[in-house]
């Protein structure tokens, strides 16, 4: 991600809104920060939360004058592998394009997907935190796993003997 000196990086919190329209026809630029901390969604795939994310969030218009938002985020999660359930390092590098839809509009066809754009509808007030974890929850893998690992280790309290043998045992007597 390119960042101009001039722009600073803002920490990004749930009150952070924008215009997306105005956004896209100002072709407007946003260099952002979010704790991964504070990706609620996300949380049950982490094995922690430390970290954060980067994006940037730019307003354009596409070859045919649709006002689209262009999101690119940078940075790391530890998910919780599936299997083994210990930490899975994951590479977030996102960049994704999408285009607005004005409330009450006609909505594109499947040829979004053919150019890689998706659509959302425009508002006066887009939350930029959901956004940015939206995608991150998209890119995601769906079952975060090693190519290779083990079983989960065992804990001390799971070497307890069953109930049943114990109830075996005093049949026995």
């Amino acid at each position: 991600m390119s960042r101009h000196e001039d722009q600073a990086i803002v920490s990004v919190n749930a009150k952070t809104v924008i215009d997306s329209l105005e956004f896209a026809r100002q072709g407007r630029k946003l260099d952002g920060r979010v704790a991964v901390a504070q990706l609620e969604r996300l949380a049950d795939l982490l094995a922690n939360q430390a970290g954060s994310l980067v994006f940037e969030l730019l307003g354009e218009r596409d070859a045919e004058g649709n006002n689209c938002l262009r999101l690119r985020v940078a940075g790391s999660l530890n998910l919780r592998c599936q299997r083994c359930l210990s930490p899975l390092p994951y590479a977030v590098d996102i960049d994704s394009r999408l285009m607005l839809v004005a409330p009450g509009g006609e909505w594109p066809d499947e040829e979004l997907a053919d150019d890689g754009t998706d659509a959302i509808e425009a508002s006066r007030e887009l939350a930029v935190l959901p956004l940015v974890e939206e995608e991150v929850l998209l890119d995601v893998p769906v079952v975060p796993r090693h190519e290779i690992c083990g079983l989960p280790a065992a804990t001390e309290t799971e070497h307890r003997p069953s109930p049943f043998a114990v109830l075996a045992k005093l049949k026995n007597h």
